[in-house]
């Protein structure tokens, strides 16, 4: 599965992602701002759409998300074959209140 970091340049996020071999995941860290996230978002499905059979996911790291935290649902995605289309949202846990 390749892996690609977003930036704020979306138009060569999606060609990036289009010429891509195989299967993508696509990493939407915390530096993007609001407009470029969600546009990066936005696109993950049509990008499923237009590159089947190959799949095309991402995951959207919120702040302060562990690093393990987002290998495991890179790992949760590599390792689910039928899983396409989708963008898997991350955010920090908060320690329990009493």
């Amino acid at each position: 599965m390749t892996r690609i970091e977003a930036t704020a340049d979306c138009p060569a996020l999606l060609e990036a992602v289009r010429a891509a071999p195989g299967d993508v995941v696509v990493v939407l860290g915390t530096d993007l701002g609001v407009l470029e996230r969600a546009l990066a978002s936005a696109a993950i499905g049509p990008l499923a759409i237009e590159r089947t059979p190959a799949r095309v996911n991402a995951v959207d790291c919120g702040a302060g998300v562990a690093a393990a935290d987002v290998a495991r649902a890179l790992a949760f995605l590599e390792a689910a074959d039928c899983t396409t289309g989708q963008v898997l949202v991350l955010s920090a846990r908060s320690a329990p209140t009493a």
